[in-house]
């Protein structure tokens, strides 16, 4: 009898332990299954990258949980719950981790983008100071397309270009457009000064032809050398030109100054009481020269010779007696206190050392420079 209790005894403590392992080993799978889920979330969330290698270290914690409780379901439990506190944080972690990530990521893009305006206003800057450095405006207008295209290429959207790659692609433009601005100022300059010396030979040429008076038989001369400027470079014909308006002016001058003369001679000679014929140009070889006869109803005349050259000669003759200086001394001071003839340098040619005598040859000739 005794020894029948016994070993049904033994049989209940084998099925308890049975249904002990049963449940427990339940329990854990389902343990189990929650965390193979957990992992399969974070996976499938995109959080794994953030926490990869405890990730692998939880999985493999899982995997030997899952051989464990097929033979040791108490061990596994014990081990599942330890591992369970490890298992819920991992989500926690890869969104704190993903959130720091993100962090990060924004802080390295602000620092990116700073970075980025830094370097445009570096570079802008240094635009603008390679620009202002140009000391010749006209280069710069010629190189607008070519530095619109350099621009472009070295500081459009997503260039790398450096400061000095700038610079040095800057100044390379700027050589360039300087040579070829002052190859096209020495070019136009050239054309500039040759139609500038056409239209002054022009000029020359229509002054000459309004030239009027005396002067004019001159000036006609002078614009007969105009002719020969054609093949001459403009800085021939600048001096050529100078030479002629300087002959020119010396003509009219000299031709005005002389106008005044005979008309100061005239009316000397009208105020002293002479009756006088109307002055004339008398032109030979040497030269030209306006005569002014003035004559006494006795016969005597003054005649007076007024040239370009600022000679004046003058001889009264037929005179009888003293009558001759008497008239001389009327006519001559006079040229000088009343009409502002300056006469100078006298040098008398010929005089009659007989003033008495009513047959002598004509009295005193003189000549003097105004």
């Amino acid at each position: 009898m005794s020894k029948y209790v016994d070993v049904r005894y033994e049989l209940e403590r084998r099925q308890r332990q049975e249904l002990f392992d049963q449940r427990v080993r339940e329990k854990t799978r389902g343990f189990i299954d929650r965390y193979w889920q957990v992992l399969a979330d974070v996976e499938s969330q995109g959080l794994r990258e953030y926490v990869d290698s405890e990730y692998e270290a939880l999985q493999g914690e899982v995997g030997r949980l899952a051989r464990l409780v097929e033979s040791d379901p108490a061990s596994a439990r014990d081990a599942s719950i330890e591992l369970g506190n490890r298992i819920h944080a991992l989500p926690r972690l890869a969104r704190a981790m993903r959130q720091e990530a993100a962090r990060a990521e924004r802080e390295a893009e602000q620092q990116r983008v700073e970075m980025q305006v830094r370097a445009r206003e570096e570079m802008e800057l240094t635009w603008q100071q390679e620009l202002s450095a140009w000391s010749d405006p006209f280069a710069r207008r010629l190189a607008f397309a070519a530095l619109g295209q350099l621009r472009a290429r070295l500081m459009g959207p997503g260039s790398r270009t450096t400061v000095d790659e700038l610079r040095a692609a800057m100044s390379a433009v700027r050589q360039v457009h300087e040579r070829k601005s002052q190859e096209t100022r020495i070019r136009e300059a050239s054309l500039a000064e040759a139609e500038a010396a056409a239209h002054t030979v022009q000029q020359c040429r229509d002054d000459i032809k309004h030239e009027r008076g005396p002067a004019a038989e001159r000036a006609q001369e002078l614009g007969a050398a105009l002719a020969g400027l054609g093949e001459a470079t403009p800085d021939e014909v600048s001096k050529r030109l100078v030479a002629i308006a300087r002959e020119l002016d010396a003509a009219v001058v000299d031709e005005s100054c002389r106008r005044e003369v005979v008309q100061a001679v005239y009316r000397a000679l009208e105020d002293a009481g002479f009756v006088i014929e109307k002055p004339r140009l008398v032109r030979d070889a040497g030269g030209d020269e306006v005569v002014i006869v003035g004559r006494r109803p006795a016969g005597a005349q003054a005649i007076f010779k007024v040239e370009l050259s600022g000679k004046l000669n003058y001889k009264f003759d037929h005179y009888r007696g003293s009558e001759c200086k008497k008239d001389i001394d009327a006519v001559l001071p006079r040229l000088q206190s009343v009409y502002g003839i300056k006469l100078s340098d006298d040098r008398v040619l010929w005089q009659n050392p007989d003033d008495k005598d009513s047959e002598a040859r004509p009295q005193p000739g003189m000549t003097r420079e105004k």
